[in-house]
Order: structure tokens, then C-alpha cells, then sequence
């Protein structure tokens, strides 16, 4: 049995941010007929629901790179990676060292809780005005890191700035135990993002879950960024967006059409033809 996995950012959805018209018509066509179809993204349950609620999935998606399980259709926290608290300070300990607040995210009571101090340019308040008002999460200026994440799941460290520092904090997070970071360039902003959470949490280890949920002998996905690399290397065959970073199409079985062309939905149109 094949399992399909897209990520969602430069993948499935387009420049608008959203699922277009013609994917969402034939990936719903295709779940309905029987195609096990689900999600592997970075983002949080706050933006995915939203997106992906006129699209009838039937399996769970990893959100958060893997750091969560969840139902988008009862709203309901499946399975959660979070991170050790004395790592969580270590992190948090690099970024003061720096001269960088990141925005800290963690789960209490089952909402997502989202903890940050001023904002220091305007890639991180755009990230926040985009998500501000969103019911599934919620943000929360604090003054002390430490004191305000005791009694929260913490699960995630998001952070924008240059090249240079993002790559500098980065290397030196990279040496914590049980921490995976990545950094790449944003997909809709001029700068470059960083992400920090639980080593147990991936892509693939999201995919790895969904087994309790659907038998699968076969994985086929779909991406365009450094973060997919892991469900590329654990997938039987895995597809790239015309507009993928370099680095994935290098490793992909093949280059699909653009997130603004209806790439992976075309693709599967054209696989499930006839059938």
C-alpha cells in the first residue's frame, strides 16, 4: 500500500499561501476514491488547519517538522516531541549570548502557546501579525524566558535574522544533545530562518508514526526545502518542485511541476490515470 506525503510551503500551496482550486478538486477526488494522501509540514496547527480545511485528509499530519501528530479534523493533539527543559535553557542560553530573542513555542492545556520579547525586525513581526489572531495558538509577551516556559511543553525555538548569525547560532545549537536545528532561507521573506526542536522529532519520524494508522509498504513524497532532506532519504520515491532549493532536487527521483503550476496534484492526476 503507498502512502503520499507532501509538505505544504513551496510544495502544495502556492505564493497565496494557500491550496489552489484545481489541487484541491483533485487531491479531494483522489482521497475519496481511495489514495492514502496526508501532510509533513513546519508549520503549527494554528496556520496548517487552516489551509488544509477544505481538503478532506482522512490520516493525521506531522506538523512542526514532526514534532507533532495531529487530527486537523477533531483539532485534537495526537502525539507531541518536546524538548527537555535543561536543553531548552542551554538553547535559550546560545540565543542571550547572541543578542537574539527567538520566539519560543510550547503546548500547556492543549493550546499552543507561543512566548516572545520586542520584536527586532520586521520578518519576525510579519511572521507575528500573520499568526496573531489565529484560535489555535496564542501569543504571550514576557519578560524572562526561563521563569515564563516552567510550565509548559516546550517544543519548538523559531528565529529570523541575516545569513551570518542565523549560520553562528545555528552551529552552536547543532552541539546540544537532543537538539536538531535547521536554517535556510525563508520562502517568502528576504532573510533566513531557523528552527530548533527535539532530535526524536523529523519528517520522517512523522511518516514512521502514521504506520499505527495505515499498513504502507511504500512512501512517495513531495518538497522544495532543506527540512523535507529526511523524508527524502526515508521515502521509495520522493519528488521536488520546479522551484525547489537545489540541494533537494540534487537528491530527488525527479523534478515535478511549481507549487504555482499544481505540481504534486498533477502529478498524482497523471499517476492514478486510467487506474
Amino acid at each position: 500500500m503507498e502512502l503520499f506525503v507532501t509538505d505544504l510551503d513551496g510544495t502544495l500551496i502556492n505564493s497565496k499561501r494557500e491550496v489552489p482550486k484545481k489541487s484541491l478538486e483533485i487531491l479531494n477526488k483522489l482521497i475519496d476514491e481511495g489514495v492514502n494522501f496526508t501532510v509533513a509540514t513546519a508549520r503549527t496547527p494554528a496556520t496548517a488547519v487552516e489551509i488544509l480545511q477544505d481538503l478532506n485528509l482522512k490520516l493525521p499530519v506531522a506538523l512542526m517538522n514532526g514534532v507533532l501528530i495531529y487530527d486537523t479534523k477533531e483539532l485534537k493533539y495526537i502525539d507531541i516531541k518536546g524538548i527537555e527543559k535543561e536543553s531548552a535553557h542551554k538553547v535559550l542560553d546560545i540565543f542571550k549570548s547572541y543578542n537574539k530573542n527567538p520566539l519560543v513555542y510550547g503546548v500547556k492545556d492543549n493550546h499552543l502557546w507561543v512566548y516572545h520579547k520586542d520584536f527586532e525586525n520586521v520578518y519576525e513581526y510579519n511572521f507575528y501579525k500573520e499568526r496573531v489572531d489565529k484560535r489555535l495558538k496564542t501569543f504571550m509577551q514576557i519578560e524572562n524566558y526561563k521563569e515564563s516556559i516552567i510550565e509548559a511543553n516546550i517544543i519548538n525555538f523559531v528565529a529570523f535574522d541575516n545569513y551570518e548569525k542565523i549560520k553562528a547560532i545555528a552551529k552552536e545549537i547543532e552541539s546540544i544533545e537532543g537538539i536538531t536545528v535547521n536554517y535556510y532561507k525563508d520562502v517568502y521573506e528576504d532573510c533566513y530562518f531557523l528552527e530548533a526542536y527535539s532530535s526524536e522529532a523529523s519528517k520522517a519520524n512523522g511518516i514512521k508514526y502514521l504506520s499505527k494508522y495505515i499498513d504502507y509498504s511504500k512512501v512517495i513524497c513531495f518538497g522544495d526545502n532543506l527540512n523535507d532532506i529526511p523524508m527524502f532519504e526515508l521515502a521509495n520515491e520522493s519528488y521536488a518542485t520546479q522551484n525547489a532549493a537545489e540541494e533537494i532536487k540534487k537528491i530527488a527521483t525527479d523534478v515535478i511541476g511549481s507549487c504555482e503550476e499544481d505540481g504534486v496534484a498533477e502529478f498524482l492526476l497523471n499517476r492514478f490515470k486510467g487506474k
